[in-house]
């Protein structure tokens, strides 16, 4: 389906493509080149506590390169093994009697160390704060801890008293309390949202969960997913349709059909919405925050152009997107989207999103985020869009708070120049990173095709992470792993047990199946294309405990374009619930639909510690206008 678009929107990108490519365009007049914007990095802290600085004897103005700082040396658990930092809080330090002088260049920042139950609380395993608990002391020489002596002052942090029991809504906005849960009163502060291109839900659950945002309708045009988004925020009114549908609807409802650009299609299934569906559209005044993630495949064609230039730009929905932002005006926009979309199609559709905002009037801000950095086991790299109405605070990003290796989270600009959102934590963070162990190692074992809907864990949960996202859920759904035929079940069965294993160390040797029939173990394919395809690496891989997951898939199989999929020590795929923690979501949050849905819906999600992160900058900005 084409894009419904307003007139403005229609006009700003025919007139780009008017100055830049005459030849693609039906018709169309000439204008000025989009703006382009440029943005200092931004640099995160670590943490650092200091006893006293020490200046080279006689000199009479302190040398940074030579002048130290004398501190007390903390301990985390990572440090006395990897076994005690699995079953630890990864806001655990322990106190010693060791002073250490480092330079005073190697200086980050400052951290909080206080007790335990001082330390603020969320429902995600997220950390966003420079605070750590201590309660032993430990010595390096013995390897003993002991109980932190009475003589140990630690700092004592100022909590605001907790919200009454009797006031239960749908979420809190208060800073101390932001994602302690959804039972809570909703704060005037929180934004009513439209989330569009909504998912399951994960980039409204995190917004929510930070207490910026209150989604209050969202759009998604699969149905599963709609209804996993409905059972996971039944306060927000969910319109299982194209948003070029809904967008005409709207535009229709309030009298301003002569401003829509849309399609008889669109035009014929906006007429078939309901009176109770058309009575629940928004209208402007009522959004205050849109955000969503487009899709950038599959979509074609555009009323003004030709059909061949625009099927390589595949933006529709993104020109249905920015309409929405060019019809309600909110304060406050978020865009997600693929680390490529800044460079898809020369960075043409980028630059018009970025050019189409500011011509809006829209202060704005970019930059590529990894969902590693930010509390979850997983590779995963996404760009965003940050934009603020005329009078607003722009958000800030939010940042990195775990080690990660981040490469590639630079946005090219003009000249050579480059912009960066925040500086990889390959070399440090306040947090060490998740594991896939830390994700998924308390969950039962299952078998190849397991297909119970809900189980018992069968254990305590042991990890920091494990214990969160779990939180107080009964029972665990969704552990339910896809069915491998026989070949790639006896495939993955001899793939061996240890990290970085995959389809390079099956044994040359042919297997005889059930039917009779007797194959290579060794997919014919591989070899013979591997030195064009980077030896096929990870295909058949095994997933290590010690390491992470890698960007999560719509279809997790052997053979597919993220081949990692295969439990550490189970001969089996990883399952739907062993997915959904590799994203952040906690074991309450509900999917639907059949398995090959489920993989879908989490595939396409936002990680929700992610959102929240952004969520909790969002309210920042919120709350800094009087």
């Amino acid at each position: 389906m084409r894009a419904t678009t307003t007139r403005l929107i229609s006009k700003i990108w025919g007139d780009y493509y008017a100055t830049h490519f005459p030849e693609d365009l039906k018709e169309g007049d000439e204008n000025d080149e989009p703006k382009e914007i440029e943005e200092e990095q931004e640099e995160n802290e670590d943490e650092a506590e200091g006893e006293s600085i020490i200046a080279p004897a006689g000199s009479k103005k302190a040398n940074p390169e030579s002048t130290k700082v004398s501190a007390r040396r903390l301990y985390r658990p990572e440090d006395i093994s990897s076994a005690k930092a699995y079953s630890s809080d990864i806001r655990e330090v322990y106190y010693s009697d060791e002073i250490i002088s480092v330079p005073v260049v190697m200086i980050e920042g400052k951290c909080e160390v206080t007790a335990k139950d001082d330390l603020p609380n969320s429902n995600l395993p997220v950390v966003v704060e420079h605070a750590f608990y201590c309660e032993h002391l430990y010595d390096p020489d013995t390897g003993a801890l002991k109980q932190l002596p009475a003589n140990v002052k630690l700092m004592t942090l100022t909590r605001k008293a907790p919200a009454s029991k009797k006031n239960k809504g749908k979420q809190i906005c208060d800073d101390e309390q932001a994602g302690s849960g959804k039972d809570t009163l909703i704060s005037e502060k929180c934004l009513a949202t439209l989330d569009i291109f909504a998912g399951c839900g994960g980039l409204s659950e995190g917004l929510q969960l930070s207490g910026a945002s209150h989604t209050k309708w969202a759009i998604e045009y699969e149905e599963p997913a709609g209804q996993a988004f409905g059972e996971n925020h039944p306060e927000a009114t969910v319109f299982v349709e194209n948003c070029n549908v809904i967008l005409k609807a709207i535009m229709g409802k309030c009298g301003d059909a002569d401003d829509c650009i849309s399609t008889s299609e669109a035009s014929e299934r906006a007429a078939k919405l309901s009176d109770e569906q058309i009575k629940n559209l928004p209208v402007p005044g009522e959004v205050e925050f849109i955000n969503g993630g487009p899709p950038c495949q599959g979509f074609s064609g555009m009323n003004r152009f030709n059909q061949s230039p625009w099927s390589k730009v595949q933006c529709e929905m993104i020109l249905a997107f920015l309409s929405f932002v060019e019809y309600f005006r909110p304060r406050f926009f978020l865009l997600e989207n693929v680390r490529n979309f800044v460079s898809f199609n020369k960075g043409q559709t980028f630059r018009l999103t970025l050019a189409s905002l500011l011509e809006m009037g829209y202060q704005v801000r970019f930059g590529i985020l990894e969902a590693g950095a930010f509390g979850v086991a997983q590779s995963r790299k996404r760009a965003f869009i940050w934009a603020a109405a005329p009078g607003e605070t722009l958000p800030d990003w939010p940042e990195p708070m775990h080690v990660f290796a981040s490469p590639e989270l630079k946005i090219n600009l003009p000249d050579g120049k480059y912009y960066a959102a925040s500086k990889s934590t390959a070399g440090g963070a306040p947090f060490r990173s998740m594991t896939v162990r830390d994700t998924i190692g308390d969950l039962p074992p299952v078998e190849n095709g397991a297909s119970k809907p809900t189980i018992q864990y069968g254990s305590e949960p042991v990890s920091w992470f494990q214990k969160k996202i779990r939180g107080d859920t009964p029972s665990l759904s969704d552990h339910v792993a896809k069915e491998m035929n026989e070949l790639n079940l006896i495939r993955c069965k001899h793939i061996p047990k240890r990290p970085g294993c995959d389809w390079h160390d099956l044994p040359d040797e042919k297997v005889k199946l059930s039917t009779g029939q007797t194959v290579e173990l060794i997919p014919w394919c591989l070899p013979n294309t591997a030195r064009r395809h980077n030896q096929w690496k990870g295909l058949y891989g095994r997933l290590d405990w010690e390491g992470n997951f890698p960007t999560s898939v719509t279809d997790p199989q052997p053979m597919g374009k993220v081949g990692m999929c295969f439990h550490p020590d189970q001969d089996r795929i990883i399952t739907v619930r062993e997915c959904a923690r590799s994203q952040g979501f906690p074991d309450g949050y509900c999917f639907a639909g059949n398995i090959q849905s489920k993989h879908r819906q989490i595939g396409n999600a936002v990680p929700p510690p992610l959102a929240y992160a952004l969520g909790r900058k969002l309210k920042q900005a919120i709350n800094a206008k009087p």
